[in-house]
């Protein structure tokens, strides 16, 4: 007998607590300076747009002294920025000689020893999808 009103009264305080409903996460404090995104154009009650995040890819690290620091200029809205790729070639020839040559043919050739170049490419854009949503800060 004493079972049965122990399991009574424990499906009673399960259908109390099943009245209060679930817990969502967007009911809990989320914690001060939490960055987080919104797919929106206002920020929730409670935080505020981090405006300078915007135009930005935001990236973690684990050195407390490079958080917040920014590079470069912020994207625009839905620009996808050109850029360009550069470098530096070095080659070293050595000496050859060319059997069957006559004088005064080929005037291009190069001399043995170190030769260097600098290259760049044309301009594109990455042209990857994207999307923008709206950086907000918890306050």
């Amino acid at each position: 007998m004493f079972r049965k009103h122990l399991f009574t009264i424990g499906v009673i305080a399960a259908a109390c607590i099943g009245l209060q409903g679930p817990v969502y996460a967007a009911d809990q404090a989320m914690p001060s300076n939490m960055i987080f995104f919104v797919d929106g154009t206002n920020c929730p009650a409670g935080s505020f747009v981090a405006t300078n995040a915007a135009g930005r890819m935001l990236l973690v690290t684990t050195y407390l002294g490079d958080v917040g620091k920014t590079y470069g200029t912020p994207l625009k809205d839905q620009e996808d920025r050109t850029h360009t790729h550069s470098g530096t070639m070095t080659v070293d020839l050595r000496s050859h000689h060319i059997s069957g040559a006559s004088g005064g043919g080929n005037g291009q050739g190069t001399s043995k020893g170190s030769h260097s170049a600098s290259v760049t490419s044309g301009a594109g854009d990455s042209g990857l999808p994207f999307i923008q949503l709206l950086v907000c800060q918890v306050k």
